[in-house]
Parts: structure tokens; sequence; C-alpha cells
């Protein structure tokens, strides 16, 4: 039996929330088992269904991969400086892809972005899709298994672990729209390994690609400066100054100037460039709905309780992963700009943070955790806010985010012996 479900029967005959916990454990495996195969499936015919490039729904296949695969081509036949003209980049993108003349894609991505899909631009666009899935595919697997494996004693239930993996909401849009969030997934998690073995300035250097979306380190950079953590800001410095020289030697200083340029034009016009509210996951959907002079205020003052948790947790004694894990879910929280699939970072948290309340919280605690969880997956694919105005994702992540912010004085409390868990108050 997992361990979830030792925990649901140890917690029979303590509190009446812990006693519903059972029943939703018996059949978690069996509801992510078949979650995963329904969402799958459908990708399956959404990918092969329908004639040319377009899927049965309408759309183009892969459509957020079309603007990397049209990057990579004018990359690799010298018209770089056609990548942040808006009108160039549409005739380039349909001379490689006609069905997709619909379609627009503002310049958002860094020049070096390019470099990366340079190799797929000499395969057809189909076939470069293909590709990409498989490699951000494998490399989910890969994130996964090493995130799970130090912490296998407290989720011993593998099949479950993959299958709720599989079943990832953010993960299977990922895929869907053929986008590069596994590399920031992936910069989190090489950061991590670094960190383990005690190696601050490669976790530095891993940390700085996430650079292809900066909005991803705003806490990284609280908590690095906060807590002095200066070999990791020298890493990320190094990092980035490849990257962008990288950028600058084959495309001339003209082509950053140019992405430089559109970078305040991103600013101004950030909710243009936003999707439906149901689609957007973080602090930002929730104070959209209020008008800007009260909804920007109030955004920044909820980032900053997150950003204040985060480093405090940072500082705290509990494991590298809870801290890391924390720092991840913050990312996603206060990012400005995040959609369905960028929350396929909170992978690494949810199996982290998983482990510790299996190892460390009285049942009732872990119960309610499971339980948050199970309805985060549930509201990550469903459209609350398309009926109710509110992202319920949003408000589970806060909840995570608050409970996890009082690790520290948790694992103090803990340390000291069995009774109040990590999720108990004060």
């Amino acid at each position: 039996m997992s361990a979830i479900g030792r925990t649901a029967e140890s917690a029979e005959g303590r509190t009446p929330a812990a006693r519903l916990w059972p029943y939703s454990a018996r059949r978690a495996r069996a509801h992510a088992i078949l979650t995963a195969i329904i969402l799958w499936i459908g990708l399956f015919i959404t990918f092969t269904a329908g004639a040319g490039d377009r899927s049965i729904a309408g759309p183009i296949k892969g459509a957020d991969f079309l603007q990397f695969y049209t990057m990579g081509s004018l990359a690799r036949t010298g018209r770089a400086a056609a990548i942040y003209d808006i009108n160039a980049f549409h005739d380039a993108q349909v001379g490689l892809v006609p069905e997709s003349a619909p379609e627009f894609y503002p310049p958002v991505y860094p020049p070096h972005v390019a470099l990366l899909f340079t190799p797929f631009s000499l395969l057809t666009f189909r076939h470069a899709l293909l590709l990409w899935s498989a490699i951000t595919i494998a490399c989910f697997g890969v994130i996964v298994r090493s995130a799970w494996r130090p912490v296998s004693n407290h989720l011993p239930d593998s099949v479950f672990a993959f299958a709720a993996a599989a079943a990832f909401p953010p993960f299977w849009s990922l895929v869907l729209h053929g986008q590069v969030t596994i590399l920031i997934l992936a910069a989190f998690w090489a950061g991590w390994m670094a960190l383990e073995r005690e190696r601050p300035y490669l976790a530095g250097v891993a940390f700085g690609l996430l650079l292809i979306k900066p909005q991803f380190a705003i806490p990284l950079a609280v908590v690095a400066i906060t807590c002095g953590e200066w070999s990791m800001i020298a890493g990320a410095l190094t990092s980035i100054a490849v990257q962008v020289g990288a950028a600058v030697m084959l495309f001339h200083w003209a082509v950053l100037n140019a992405y430089l340029a559109f970078v305040p034009v991103m600013v101004r016009h950030g909710d243009l460039l936003e999707p439906k509210p149901f689609q957007s996951h973080s602090l930002r959907t929730l104070t959209r709905l209020a008008p800007d002079w009260i909804g920007m205020p109030l955004w920044a003052t909820l980032s900053a309780v997150v950003l204040f948790c985060t480093v405090r947790v940072w500082k705290s004694t509990v494991p590298l992963r809870v801290r890391l894990g924390m720092m991840v879910a913050a990312s996603v929280l206060v990012n400005p700009h995040v959609i369905v699939y960028d929350a396929t970072v909170l992978v690494l948290p949810l199996i982290w943070f998983g482990a510790y309340v299996q190892e460390r919280s009285a049942p009732s605690d872990a119960a309610t955790f499971w339980t948050v969880v199970y309805w985060l997956f549930v509201t990550l694919l469903a459209p609350t806010a398309a009926v109710i105005w509110i992202q319920v994702s949003v408000v589970l992540m806060v909840w995570l985010a608050i409970a996890f912010g009082r690790v520290s004085t948790a694992h103090v409390i803990g340390s000291a012996g069995y009774g109040r868990g990590l999720l108990a108050s004060r």
C-alpha cells in the first residue's frame, strides 16, 4: 500500500476530515491512470486527425511551436532581423506553414531561443513538432523520476506517482501547444541537482537558463540577493552573459537591440498578450478582476507576501528540496504571465511537498494536503473562471504557499515530537 494509503488508514478515529481521506486515496491511482489515458488519447487524436497542419478542432497543431520553428528557420537562413519585425516574421511563418496565415505571434522571446530551434528548422514543421514533443516527454519523465527517487520512501507507490505526473494537466497542455516550459523546469531541476552536490555556482549557471522566460526568476533573484547567495548570483550572471554573447556573436547587436526595444512594448501592453482568464494561473489572474488602480497594487502586495514567505523558507533548516520547491511555487504565483502549460514546473514542489507532509505531518494534515492537490489537478484542467470569474487553481496554489510559508516553524515543532503537523496552526 502507498504511503498515502497508510496515512489515511492511520487517520481513522482521529478527525472527520481524516476519516474521509481513505475513500479518495483508494481511488487516487485509478483516477490518475484514467485521466492520463483520456488526455493522451485526446492529444494523439489532435496531432494525427485533421487534414494538413490544422487539427480537427481548428487551431494549428502544436500552435505555439510554430513561432519557435519560424525563429529557428530565420536564424538558420541568416534572416534573424525579421524575428522582431512582426510583418516580416508573419510572412516567413506563412511561407513555412501556409495554413497558419490567420495566426500572428508577437516577438516575445529573446534571440538566443532561435539558436535552440535552428536544427529543428531542417525538418518539416510536422516532423519538427513530433521531435520536440518526444524530447519534451522524455525530459519530463527523467526529471520526475529524478525528483521522486530521493523521496520514494515516503511516496513508494511508483505507479501512482508516474500516472499522476502523466495526468498533470499543465504537462499535457505543454505537449499539446509545443511550448518551451520544459526548459524552465529543466533549469530548476538542474539547479537543484547542483545545490544538492553543494555546487552553488553551477546551480546559478542552471538558473541562468530562466532567461528564456525571465519572469520565472523573480523569486530566485529576491532570495539570492536577500540571502547573500553570491556564488549562485555569479553563476547566473555567467550563464546570462554566455547566452547573450552567443546571440550577439551570431546575430549582431541589431537583433538584440530590436528585442530590447520590444520589451517596453510588452510591459505597456501586457494585458493584450494575456489569454482568457481561465487559461491563466497566477496571482495576476485574480487581481486583474479589479480595476488597474486597485489590481496592480494588490498584485504587488500579494507578491511581496509570497516572496517574504519564500525567503523565510529558504533561510529555514528544512530539506533543500522543500526550500527550492517553495521557490518554484512562488515563481508561478508572482509571475505576471502564466498560461496553464507554464504551471508544469509545479510538478517539482508537488512531489517534494507531498513527501514532506508524509514524513512529518499528522495524518489529518496529510489528508488535507492531498485533497488540495487533487482539486488543484481538477482546476488546472477545468476552466472555472469561465463560469465563476475566479480561477480556483490560483486559490489552491495560494493555500499551498501559505502552508509552506510556515514550514520553518513547523519543522522546529515537528522535530520535538509527533503531534502538531506541518499544516497545523500555531
